[in-house]
């Protein structure tokens, strides 16, 4: 297992949160859901065990749960940036763009998405040699 450690906040810090080792999965995700509760064409994040993760305490965030599926997205109550959300399965989703706030603009290498996942859903074509799958087997889902 990886024994790397990112340290992960807001824009203003109200909202820090700690991620160890690897990610269950680094990918981009085309699904409406990611679409609708990321606010993004496709989403880029790292979905990760419970006990790999430190998360913000929960006056430090907003939870907002969307009102037709079972996903969630929380967001620093000060400055409202996306910190994480969960999926269905329940694994805390952290967007790349914190990684990359945290490590000079540069996604870590260790953290290269390795798939595309319900790429069938994209609104965009992607030009990249990654696996597309169409469904949630890697999610849980």
């Amino acid at each position: 297992m990886s024994t790397h450690t990112y340290r992960l906040s807001c824009d203003c810090g109200n909202a820090i949160l700690t991620a160890r080792g690897a990610p269950e999965v680094s990918l981009y995700c085309h699904c409406g859901s990611c679409r609708a509760l990321y606010g993004t064409v496709m989403l880029a994040g790292t979905a990760w065990r419970d006990d790999r993760v430190e998360l913000p305490e929960a006056d430090r965030v907003i939870d907002y749960k969307m009102s037709d599926r079972d996903m969630r997205r929380f967001v620093c109550r000060e400055c409202g940036v996306t910190l994480y959300g969960r999926h269905r399965p329940g694994m805390p989703v952290i967007p790349h763009s914190l990684f990359r706030k945290a490590n000079g603009g540069e996604l870590p290498a260790e953290l290269a998405p390795t798939l595309h996942l319900f790429y069938r859903d994209r609104v965009l074509d992607v030009a990249d040699d990654l696996p597309r799958s169409d469904g949630g087997e890697l999610m849980g889902m």
